[in-house]
């Protein structure tokens, strides 16, 4: 029997006090089941409060290792970095003291060639001597990086050196003293001697370097030193040439 049957009973039977108690009861009854809803319903949220906040919790822990992960890695950049910028440091460092060394090198290097030119063969003076003239104003010049300086340097050297295992013809203006310049065939051999022939052919000459003069060839050697011409154009293959190296003292001019 329920408590609102019994209750209907009691009221029937007019025993109102007794009523009363069981109206008590069922209302407390009422109240407490309202209550457990309540909580019941109190408990559902607070766990679905409390899952959502396990969730935020998990998301947070994985930015939170990601986070450590991206600073790990930028510590490793910036350790990296560090590195660098100390082997530039030294590096420039380097450079400078080498620049301190090299540009007085440099300079020793620029007056020998400057030299070199000055007393060896007048064989293309011209060209030899604005090269020279290149690199003096290169060196004056401080907006010049100093390797671009070095490498036009050595490269000046490097035609020199050339100079000595190859023969070349050339033409070019004669200049002797008292005499007008004219044009003529030049033959160089190596740097051990160098040879002037007209354009007719029929006149020629040999550099005397040690007394800085021309001296006259005997027309005996025009054949030959036509020929020697001809081979160092490459318009004959090579072969020996018999031309005079040194000429007595006493030769013309």
């Amino acid at each position: 029997m329920t408590l609102a049957v019994a209750l209907g009973l009691l009221i029937s039977q007019g025993d109102g006090f007794a009523a009363e108690k069981l109206k008590r009861a069922i209302d407390m009854e009422v109240a407490g089941q309202k209550a457990a809803g309540n909580s019941q319903k109190s408990v559902e949220r607070l766990d679905d409060e409390s899952r959502k906040m396990l969730e935020e919790y998990r998301l947070l822990n994985q930015q939170l290792q990601r986070t450590k992960l991206a600073n790990d890695d930028l510590q490793s950049q910036v350790e990296r970095q560090s590195a660098e910028i100390r082997r530039i440091t030294d590096e420039l460092q380097e450079i400078d003291r080498m620049r301190s060394e090299l540009d007085p090198l440099m300079q020793q290097m620029l007056e020998t060639l400057a030299e070199l030119v000055a007393r060896d063969s007048p064989f293309l003076s011209e060209e030899r001597e604005a090269r020279v003239a290149s690199l003096q104003s290169a060196s004056e010049d401080r907006t010049n990086e100093i390797s671009e300086r070095y490498r036009q340097l050595l490269e000046a050297y490097q035609i020199e050196a050339d100079y000595g295992r190859n023969i070349e013809a050339y033409q070019a203006q004669l200049v002797t003293e008292g005499e007008q310049q004219k044009m003529v065939d030049f033959l160089r051999i190596g740097r051990v001697a160098l040879f002037y022939q007209t354009l007719d052919g029929k006149a020629g000459g040999v550099w005397d370097n040690q007394n800085r003069r021309w001296i006259s060839l005997d027309s005996s050697h025009m054949t030959e030193l036509t020929r020697s011409m001809r081979i160092a154009r490459k318009q004959l293959p090579p072969d020996l040439m018999v031309l005079p190296m040194r000429i007595p003292e006493g030769g013309g001019q």
